[in-house]
């Protein structure tokens, strides 16, 4: 896990300081080594602040800050194929390195043992002038997930994993055409109009602009071929399995991101099979997810830290979980505060990788709203509905705690989103995870594998109940909120409108899902929506585009 970044001049002029500064503001995603390519002249060092790039000038650079997991601590990016022809960042982990580093050897030269060198020298076998086509190429036979950047001294193609656990953002303006694994780093160069480059696409840069083109796909449109029971156990718990293993395979230990609900539970108990686990929980003290956490690890036999939370600690965690998120949309800043808080202890204990349960609503029917959409409108139209909630995964749910765990310098794995279980979850009949049109519990198929597996009755059908809730932090932030004098009244009174502040709503719960029953829970309201803006506005959390974008929607404060 790492952080990578680019950027071309369109008008010709060196860009050496920008990339470095692009760097500095990622430096926690890669404590471990970095590197810089400026023109043809490539730079490694252990320290961004060992990076001398006096005298070093080119129109167009790339750069990188690692965090070592795979090949050890000599594995500083970028990277170069045996020709020195090309050039490669890359941010994630492929699972299939070692066979297809086996394949590679015999006509390829390796100098490090990380599965990054693999991908440069897998490209370099396709590569016959047209960069984008050999990348395009050799992404298909990568298992893993992955936002690279290549380049070939013309032109530079980036590209991302089909589901898009890694993000990477685009960003262009009059004086450049750049790319970075966050927000933040595009900020940093006066970029304010950034876009995500989509799940499963590469993108052509130059000084021209950006081309996007799509080349791979997520196995989310199968038609339904499983529908008896005992073949999708089977097949469900092979898939499971083998997403697990190859996500801990190597490591001593890993954390979990634990509630105590099914999805975390399941993961850790299968996880434990290969390596040591610790579960990792933040709530408000009383809450439900703590008091879950720690009757789940106890009996699966795991250990557990809990991070019990004050309204005070809640009200710290807000400018830092939104600077952090990038990010000030109440439904992602209140899911982030107890991840956050989790992953802080997971850093204390100098853990490099922890394991995450999310996919597992999307994929086997756990949102509460799921049942009222068969029961209205039947499950044809829950289908489509759970596809749409799996494709949004990636700016919904992954980016957040992707920035949420890389910040704490931790890689995050997500073994319920391998595309060997998406195509399984997707091929199962949508009446084994929905079980009728009065089931409210959901994810049926789920819930059998884990008793299977020696989880308990009682732990497997928990109900579902989303992070911000059964950790108290929902009803924390509006109380917070109201302390510091944000309520109903002085929004009406301000003439403030949440619609017009929020330019993207994230979450199926507040994109659809509140129609659907439970809309006191799940609508925001415009009190603490603005209470966030005036904090995004005060400590200049966002980029400068939108600060201004906030004072015209606070003007009436």
């Amino acid at each position: 896990m790492c952080g990578i970044a680019g950027i071309i001049s369109r008008d010709g002029s060196s860009v050496s300081d920008q990339i470095v500064r692009m760097l500095g503001r990622m430096h926690h995603r890669g404590p471990d080594g970095c590197g810089v390519v400026v023109g043809k002249t490539i730079q490694r060092s252990f320290s961004l602040e060992d990076i001398d790039i006096k005298g070093i000038e080119g129109s167009m650079a790339m750069g990188h800050v690692r965090l070592a997991i795979v090949g050890g601590m000599f594995g500083q990016q970028p990277l170069e194929d045996c020709q020195r022809k090309l050039i490669l960042l890359h941010n994630g982990e492929i699972y299939n390195y070692r066979e297809l580093r086996k394949r590679l050897e015999a006509d390829h030269r390796f100098i490090t043992e990380t599965d990054s060198e693999t991908i440069v020298h897998l490209i370099e076998q396709f590569y016959n002038g047209d960069l984008a086509s050999s990348v395009a190429k050799a992404l298909g036979y990568l298992d893993g997930v992955y936002a690279i950047a290549v380049s070939d001294g013309r032109e530079v193609v980036i590209a991302r994993d089909r589901i898009g656990v890694k993000q990477l953002y685009i960003g262009v303006n009059e004086r450049y055409v750049a790319f970075a694994s966050e927000r933040k780093a595009l900020w940093e160069i006066g970029i304010c109009n950034e876009i995500r480059l989509p799940p499963g696409h590469l993108a052509k840069l130059s000084r021209d602009g950006v081309t996007l083109r799509k080349v791979l796909e997520l196995p989310v449109n199968l038609k339904t071929s499983i529908y008896d029971f005992h073949e999708a156990i089977e097949k469900y718990h092979d898939a499971l399995i083998e997403a697990v293993r190859k996500r801990v395979s190597g490591l001593e230990k890993v954390g979990v991101i634990f509630s105590g609900g099914i999805d975390s539970v399941l993961i850790a108990k299968i996880a434990s099979e290969f390596t040591d686990v610790t579960c990792y929980t933040a709530g408000l003290k009383g809450s439900e997810d703590i008091k879950y956490a720690k009757l789940a690890a106890s009996e699966i036999g795991l250990e557990i830290r809990v991070k019990e939370l004050s309204l005070e600690d809640v009200e710290a965690y807000i400018p830092e979980v939104m600077e952090t998120i990038e990010d000030r949309l109440f439904g992602q800043v209140e899911v982030a505060i107890p991840v956050y808080a989790a992953v802080e202890m997971a850093h204390e204990d100098c853990l490099k990788v922890m394991l995450t349960g999310q996919g597992a609503d999307e994929l086997f029917g756990g949102y509460p709203w799921y049942g009222v959409i068969v029961e209205r409108d039947g499950y044809r139209v829950l289908e489509q509905y759970m596809v749409s909630d799996i494709l949004n995964l990636y700016r919904e749910t992954l980016e957040r705690e992707d920035k949420i765990t890389m910040a704490h310098s931790i890689e995050l794995r997500v073994p319920y989103l391998d595309p060997q279980v998406i195509k399984v979850a997707m091929q199962i009949d949508a009446k084994l995870k929905i079980t009728s049109p009065k089931d409210r519990l959901g994810k049926f198929i789920h819930r059998e594998l884990a008793k299977r597996i020696g989880v308990s009755a009682d732990l497997a059908e928990r109900p579902k109940e989303a992070a911000q809730h059964g950790s108290g932090v929902h009803e924390a932030i509006l109380e917070i909120a109201r302390i510091n004098g944000f309520n109903e009244e002085v929004a009406r009174i301000a003439g403030y409108n949440l619609d017009e502040s929020v330019r993207e709503k994230l979450g199926s719960s507040i994109r659809y899902g509140y129609k659907y029953g439970g809309k006191k829970l799940w609508t925001v309201p415009d009190y603490v929506q603005m209470y966030l803006d005036t904090i995004a506005l005060e400590q200049k959390l966002v980029c400068k585009s939108e600060l201004e974008h906030l004072k015209e929607v606070l003007c009436n404060i």
